[in-house]
């Protein structure tokens, strides 16, 4: 019995371990609140799924009442994309996180989720 929970248990990580991997944005490099420079990168297998969404998050609601999508049909195979934020700009703060999703309509499906950030003005 403990050898089966085991067994599962290392099987998932070691599945886990092959799937999309958020370089940037990261606790060193964060984002901006305004402007095209805003990147995002990301590592990837082969049997990744080759397109997905991104969608900003933070925990703390009072600095983002709900999570909101940046960007839509991103292809993963490029492993980099630059983020335009809309008209308002992002809202600034710390506890970010990037979620990559496997599309628009299916948040939950999520296949990588960054490190918490800061957007800056």
């Amino acid at each position: 019995m403990q050898a089966t929970v085991f067994a599962a248990l290392l099987l998932s990580f070691v599945s886990s371990s092959f799937a999309y991997l958020v370089n940037v944005p990261n606790d060193h490099q964060g984002w901006s609140a305004y402007g095209p420079q805003t990147s995002l990168s990301w590592s990837r297998v082969n049997t990744d799924a080759t397109s997905f969404a991104v969608f900003l998050t933070n925990q703390d609601r009072t600095v983002l009442l709900e999570d909101f999508l940046v960007a839509n049909y991103i292809d993963g195979t490029r492993l980099t994309t630059k983020i335009y934020p809309g008209r308002g700009g992002f809202p600034t703060g710390s506890h970010f996180r990037v979620n990559l999703v496997k599309n628009a309509n299916e948040i939950h499906t999520i296949y990588a989720q960054s490190n918490e950030f800061t957007i800056h003005n």
